[in-house]
Formats: C-alpha cells, structure tokens, sequence
C-alpha cells in the first residue's frame, strides 16, 4: 500500500496504521543495507483494510509549505557571503603587488563590509518567521 525509500517513515506509517487498529507490515527493511542505496521499503495491509489505511496516510503525510520566510533574507546573506569572499580574495592577491594603491583598499574593505552584511542577514533572517514581526522585514 506504500513504497518509501524511508526506513523511518515506514515505521512511522506503521506505528499510525496500528494505532488505528489495522495490522501493517514493514517489507524489505533490510534492503538498504544490503542493496545499499535506491532500494524500496514496503508497507502492508490487509486487502480489506486497504481504503481505511490509505485515509490514514492521507491525514499523516505532511503537506509541503514551502520555504520559511526567513529563507529570502538568508539567501541573499549567503549569496552576500561568497561574493564577499571572493571579492576578498581578490583584494587579497592585489596585495602582492608592489604598493597597494587605493583600489586595493577599497576592494579590501568592500569585501569586508559585503561579508557583515551577509552575516547579518543570516543572523536576522529567523526573525522573519515570528508573525509579528516578519512584515516589517519583508
């Protein structure tokens, strides 16, 4: 009635089913570590109980949400992070070069400004979930 490649969600079906009164087996529990990977685990029910336990997983499968609103923010931080760093690593072998001028600074400091901006975006990006507060940062 089910093929997951999920020992544990297997399991958690049938911890669900037999709550509910229904017999359910868990086939194939082995497999993965003999077939290693891309191995299928069933889980079996009665035929008669078959549109009841089918319900049952119906009410238990999570639906998927989508990401938190904390993930925009904490994109862009990450995102903000690597270019800093490459931007870092170009300040940095601009140094090698006889007297860093200017430019060389500049870049330096960019890159370090661009990495605590991403820190920072990172770091506050939670607040976005909590209700109350996720539209002032939005």
């Amino acid at each position: 009635m089910l093929e997951t490649n999920s020992l544990s969600w297997a399991h958690s079906v049938k911890v669900a089913l037999e709550s509910e009164g229904l017999h359910a087996v868990v086939l194939d529990e082995y497999a993965p570590a003999i077939h290693s990977f891309n191995v299928r685990i069933r889980v079996a029910v009665a035929d008669g109980d078959l549109e009841k336990a089918r319900a049952i997983v119906a009410r238990i499968t999570p639906r998927f949400t989508g990401p938190p609103p904390s993930w925009r923010l904490q994109k862009r931080g990450l995102l903000l992070i690597g270019g800093g760093i490459v931007l870092g690593l170009y300040a940095i072998a601009r140094f090698d070069d006889p007297g860093p001028g200017v430019v060389t600074y500049a870049l330096a400091g960019g890159a370090t400004l661009v990495v605590v901006v991403g820190f920072l975006l990172v770091a506050l990006g939670p607040r976005a979930d909590h209700p109350d507060r996720g539209e002032r940062l939005s």
